[in-house]
C-alpha cells in the first residue's frame, strides 16, 4: 500500500510530499495510521535552524502524535486493530540488553548514550502510516486510550508527560505551595493546569509577551492564578506575590532563553525547588550558562533543590495518561483554537503559526 510522507530536505525549506510503499507489520510489529500531530517548539526550531541530533536530511519530523492501530503483526497481543494510541517522544535505543532501555533496564532513556527520539533519530509522524519495530512495541512509550477520549486530547500525551516529569520529581513541591512558572507558552500552560489539578496554593505566571500571557490567564486562570508581565522589577513583584511566604516553593523554567534561567535562580529561597524544564539550544548546540552556588549555605542550610527535566520516561507518560483519561485537566482543549488547526497538506503554515507570539498548541489533522 502507499504511504504519504512529508520530507523536510533542510531547515527553512518547504515540506515535500512523497508516496512510498509500506508493507504489512512483521512479527511483534504494529502499523499505525496517524490521526493528529501537534507541533512542539522543537519542531519550530528544527524548521528554523535544525538540530545536531538530526544527522541526515531529508528528515521526517513531528513527534506529538495520536494514532489508530491499523494492523498488527504476528505475536502482538497488547494492541488490537482500531485502538486509539498516543506516543511519547523519547524512546528506547533498540538494544534489548541496554541497562537503561532494555527489557530489564531502568527506563531512564534520556540517560542512555544511544538515546533516540521520535522526529530526531527515529522518523517522526509527518506521515500517514508508520510501522513500529517490535522493541518499540514492547518497551516504548505507547499508551492506549478509550475511544471516547478522542485523538485531539490524546495527542497532548507527550508534552504533558514532559511537564509532569518536572513537577513530580520532588515529592510535595506543588500541593498547597506557591508555584512560579516562567513562560506562558504551551509548556507553561500545561504546567499551570497541572499545578491547579495538584492543588497548588497559588500560581504566578511570568511572561515577556503580552498576548500569550493574556491568553493563558483568560483560558486557564483561576482565583489562585496571578499573571505578571516581565519587567525590570519582576523579582520584587514575584516575591510580593509570594506573601505571606518570602519566596516561591517551586520555580519552573518554561522559556528557552538564558534570562529565564537568570530569573529562576534569583528567585531561589528557603526550600525552593527549581526545575530547569526548557533548555537553551540551537543549530550550533547548547550554550554554556554559568552560575555559582554555595553548596553549604544555599543547598544544605536553605534546603534548595536544583533539577532539570527534558523529555519523558514511562513514569511521566503514565502520569499524563491518567490526567487525560481521568479528565483532571478539563480545559485542555482550549490549548488549540480554530486558527491553530491545519490539514496535513499545510504543514509549513502549521509550523509558522506555532511560532507566533500568541500561539499555544497547533494541531495537524490527518483524517
Amino acid at each position: 500500500m502507499k504511504n504519504l510522507v512529508y520530507l523536510l530536505d533542510a531547515p527553512g525549506r518547504e515540506f515535500r510530499a512523497v508516496e512510498e510503499e509500506i508493507g504489512e507489520p512483521g512479527p511483534g510489529e504494529i502499523r499505525l495510521r496517524t490521526l493528529r500531530t501537534s507541533v512542539c517548539q522543537s519542531d519550530v526550531v528544527i524548521w528554523n535552524q535544525g538540530l545536531p541530533r538530526i544527522r541526515s536530511w531529508p528528515a521526517v519530523i513531528l513527534h506529538e502524535a495520536s494514532c489508530t492501530v491499523d494492523a498488527i503483526g504476528p505475536g502482538v497481543s497488547r494492541f488490537a486493530v482500531g485502538d486509539l494510541v498516543a506516543l511519547g517522544c523519547d524512546i528506547p535505543c533498540g538494544d534489548r540488553d541496554c541497562i537503561y532501555c532494555g527489557d530489564k533496564g531502568t527506563g531512564d532513556w534520556t540517560s542512555c548514550p544511544n538515546t533516540q527520539a521520535t522526529g530526531h533519530e527515529f522518523p517522526g509522524f509527518a506521515r500517514r502510516y508508520a510501522i513500529l519495530p517490535s522493541w518499540f512495541v514492547d518497551l516504548g512509550p505507547i499508551v492506549k486510550f478509550p475511544a471516547a477520549i478522542g485523538p485531539d486530547l490524546a495527542c497532548h500525551l507527550e508534552p504533558l508527560a514532559c511537564n509532569l516529569e518536572g513537577m513530580t520529581r520532588v515529592n510535595s513541591c506543588i500541593e498547597n505551595r506557591v508555584v512560579v512558572l516562567i513562560g506562558s507558552g504551551s509548556q507553561g500552560c500545561y504546567a499551570l493546569q497541572s499545578a491547579q489539578a495538584m492543588g497548588a496554593r497559588k500560581v504566578i505566571l511570568v511572561n515577556r509577551g503580552k498576548s500569550r500571557l493574556e491568553r493563558a490567564l483568560r483560558d486557564f486562570g483561576d482565583t489562585n492564578t496571578v499573571g505578571l508581565a516581565w519587567d525590570e522589577n519582576i523579582i520584587e513583584r514575584v516575591r510580593e506575590e509570594c506573601s505571606p511566604f518570602n519566596e516561591p516553593h517551586f520555580v519552573m523554567v518554561n522559556a528557552s532563553a538564558e534570562p529565564a534561567y537568570r530569573l529562576a535562580t534569583a528567585l531561589m529561597g528557603y526550600g525552593t525547588v527549581l526545575d530547569a524544564h526548557a533548555g537553551v539550544k540551537g543549530a550550533s548546540g547548547k550554550p554554556r550558562i554559568a552560575h555559582e552556588i554555595d553548596l553549604n549555605t544555599d543547598i544544605h542550610y536553605k534546603l534548595q533543590c536544583f533539577q532539570a527535566t527534558h523529555g519523558s520516561t514511562m513514569r511521566g507518560i503514565g502520569l499524563a495518561a491518567g490526567f487525560i483519561a481521568e479528565g483532571r485537566l478539563p480545559r485542555l482543549s482550549r490549548m488549540t483554537d480554530a486558527s491553530e488547526r491545519f490539514p496535513h497538506g499545510r504543514l509549513l503554515e502549521a509550523i509558522k503559526r506555532a511560532s507566533d507570539p500568541d500561539s499555544l498548541k497547533v494541531i495537524v489533522e490527518w483524517d
